[in-house]
């Protein structure tokens, strides 16, 4: 497998990490900046103190010269400190404000982005990386100031200390140079196994996430138990840790060869450093205050230069880590997140939709046909228009480019003549009531999640719509009304709805947004065909004067639409209001009489 190529440079990565710290905290480089000097200054007193302390009583100075020399060596040493400590304290106070700040804007992008984005396998997989990093406790584009840091010490203290030792012995400068590139070696070899193998280690991580996601929901809990699905899932997972826990091996074990290569190369270097250190001294060339003041130096050079091979390795290593961000910010967007068009006025009320020879197929599929071929549809402004046909025959696929999740591969969409991506894609969406197959609450109060807000809330309208949606008699029997938490287990007095209850919590939350356009996307397909006719004619009169769309795959349903449209393997085949499709005598009025036939039969038995 070949290392994955970034797209930004190492200069634009770390160049994007630190406009964004200067725009969020500008005062952070007040404490970054002086941190460097002060980080070297410290060791190299250090160093430097025991050689005018042997100095000072080889040449026979008094006990108040020498006392004088402490006093005032530890009186700038804790100085030093004081300055020192206050510079780091104030970057770790700052620094995890911007993990938080990656969090948030990953976490934005990815309810505000394209639909698409949150649908494919390659969009998800840039969200997974760039969300791990960032609640890694070692965000990338945060943390870059402590690498950037640590290098530049460590380049402060090469100049530094190496200018010393090379005016004594440039020998000792070349080895320990060499040893060091030797370490940098190793360390970029670890760096780059992670980096190739990445992917695949993130596709079984989002494999764990998916499956440890069934014990958090109560909606699965039953068909597991019921069906005794339990070892199953158990041996899923369990095989997908296996999988996870090698490729942790295989990391640790070259992550443990190294440092037992870099140990070995620090005894080496080190040795022969001192070997020509100690044969300095016995030739006469350095007194004992300069063997201890060089003994240390070459102890403190090795260390800012094994510092800087692993510190720069650290600086490539979150530079790949800041381009998974960048990546992620950076997908495509197809709708406009912009300034659009203004939205229709109340007098071009209800809307009128059109599809212009739309085609469509999805980002991910395999699949040599489209899922829509070549639809031309114009929903009429108030129009109670009806899309059914049997499964997999694109009536979902539809509604999702009717209110704007997806973009046609083919073909054009436009809302009373003007084109889907005029309008600003969060403003368009304003325009929809819709409620989907798949039912989620969330744990909120009745209030807050009819009316999708939890600041100001018209408590006497989220009262009206509930009433309007049969659930008057419910609400009026919870101790805390309207307030009643949603979501049994997640608060101890939350309220537990049945299926056709939340059907009815979903009508209410539709007509509390009041919306120009009614979508329903066979939300009642795990109801009876009497509880699901029922609500779609609720629907029906609830919404009058507004353009409303009714899906659904039993057509006893929607019999009372304007215009019912029949799809088949994504083609338009029939439209016409009931009367005329069953007149007609195509597929619509055989699926028709097959599912009244099997509805008589259930009545009959």
């Amino acid at each position: 497998m070949k290392r994955e190529k970034t797209k930004h440079s190492l200069f634009s990565n770390v160049a994007y990490a630190l406009r964004n710290i200067w725009t969020w905290d500008k005062a952070f480089y007040l404490f970054f900046i002086p941190s460097i000097p002060l980080a070297v200054l410290l060791p190299l007193a250090a160093t430097y103190f025991p050689k005018v302390l042997i100095d000072a009583v080889e040449s026979g100075q008094d006990n108040r010269r020498i006392l004088l020399i402490v006093g005032i060596y530890f009186g700038a040493l804790l100085i030093v400190k004081l300055l020192n400590g206050f510079c780091s304290s104030r970057l770790m106070m700052r620094q995890y404000n911007l993990s938080l700040r990656y969090q948030h804007a990953i976490t934005e992008k990815y309810m505000r982005t394209d639909f698409v984005n949150t649908d494919h396998p390659d969009a998800l997989l840039k969200y997974q990386h760039a969300m791990n990093d960032a609640c890694s406790g070692q965000c990338a584009p945060e943390f870059i100031w402590q690498s950037l840091m640590g290098l530049f010490i460590s380049l402060l203290g090469i100049v530094t200390y190496g200018s010393i030792i090379f005016l004594v012995s440039p020998w000792i400068i070349a080895l320990l140079f060499l040893s060091a590139f030797i370490a940098y070696l190793i360390t970029r070899w670890q760096r780059n196994y992670i980096e190739k193998n990445k992917n695949v280690w993130g596709s079984i991580d989002r494999k764990i996430g998916y499956l440890q996601s069934f014990s958090q929901k109560f909606d699965y809990a039953k068909d597991i138990r019921v069906y005794g699905m339990f070892d199953w899932f158990s041996d899923m997972l369990t095989g997908f840790h296996k999988e996870r826990l090698n490729w942790t091996k295989r990391v640790s074990t070259r992550t443990l060869a190294g440092t037992c290569v870099n140990a070995a190369l620090t005894l080496l270097r080190n040795g022969l450093a001192y070997a020509v250190l100690i044969a300095m001294v016995l030739r006469n060339e350095i007194g004992a205050g300069d063997f201890v003041f060089l003994f240390g130096a070459v102890t403190g050079f090795s260390a800012w230069l094994n510092g800087i091979g692993n510190r720069v390795n650290d600086v490539v290593h979150k530079s790949v880590k800041i381009d998974y961000y960048r990546a992620y910010f950076e997908m495509d967007e197809t709708y406009n997140h912009g300034v659009g068009c203004p939205l229709p006025a109340e007098s071009e009320m209800p809307v009128e939709i059109e599809f212009r020879n739309v085609s469509f197929r999805y980002p991910s599929s395999d699949a040599e046909e489209d899922t829509l071929k070549s639809v031309n549809l114009k929903i009429r402004k108030g129009e109670k228009l009806a899309i059914v046909g049997p499964n997999g025959a694109g009536k979902t696929t539809l509604v999702k480019l009717l209110v704007g999740f997806y973009y046609p591969t083919d073909g054009t969409i436009l809302l009373n003549e003007r084109e889907l991506t005029e309008y600003n894609i969060e403003e368009y969406y304003s325009l929809f009531s819709a409620v989907f197959q798949d039912l989620y609450l969330l744990p909120v109060t009745i209030a807050e999640f009819v009316s999708s807000s939890d600041g100001e809330i018209d408590r006497e309208r989220v009262s009206d719509v509930l009433r309007q949606a049969g659930l008057k008699e419910k609400i009026a029997s919870l101790p805390n009304g309207i307030n009643s938490r949603l979501m049994k287990g997640v608060f101890d007095d939350s309220v537990e709805f049945s299926g056709g209850e939340k059907q009815k919590l979903m009508l209410a939350r539709a007509l509390y947004k009041n919306a120009p356009v009614i979508v329903l996307d066979e939300p009642t397909a795990a109801l009876d065909p009497i509880a699901e006719n029922e609500l779609y004619l609720k629907y029906h009169e609830l919404a009058s004067r507004k353009t409303s769309v009714f899906i659904s795959h039993r057509l006893a349903s929607t019999r009372f639409c304007d215009r019912i449209v029949f799809l088949d393997h994504g083609e338009i085949v029939e439209s016409g209001s009931h009367d005329e499709l069953m007149k007609r005598g195509g597929k619509y009025a055989e699926m028709f009489e097959v599912q009244s036939h099997y509805y008589k039969e259930e009545k009959d038995a």
